[in-house]
């Protein structure tokens, strides 16, 4: 590997998740309009790699994200069930 070139961790489901609960408390502290959370959230849900992560929350006081990931793995949902809640509403669009 070349010494110029980053190492690039990619971001799992429960990072996405951690990521999408502080800006949750963001905007619920008042720290987020409306349109940048609905942005970052989207952001976030699409976000293939840590620091992409980590830039969507660096202006935002210090949460889980202070330190690399060390959480267990969690298993994704299985293709036959449907997300429940806030996110699958902001997935298809009906906010």
């Amino acid at each position: 590997m070349a010494a110029t070139r980053r190492f690039r961790m990619l971001a799992s489901v429960a990072d996405r998740d951690r990521a999408v609960r502080i800006l949750q408390a963001a905007f619920v502290e008042g720290r987020l309009t409306v349109d940048e959370f609905k942005e970052r959230v989207g952001q976030a849900i699409v976000s293939r790699d840590f620091r992409e992560l980590l830039a969507l929350t660096a202006d935002l006081p210090a949460g889980p994200f202070d330190r690399l990931p060390a959480h267990r793995v969690t298993p994704r949902p299985s293709a036959g069930r449907q997300w429940r809640g806030w996110i699958a509403r902001l997935a298809h669009g009906s906010w």
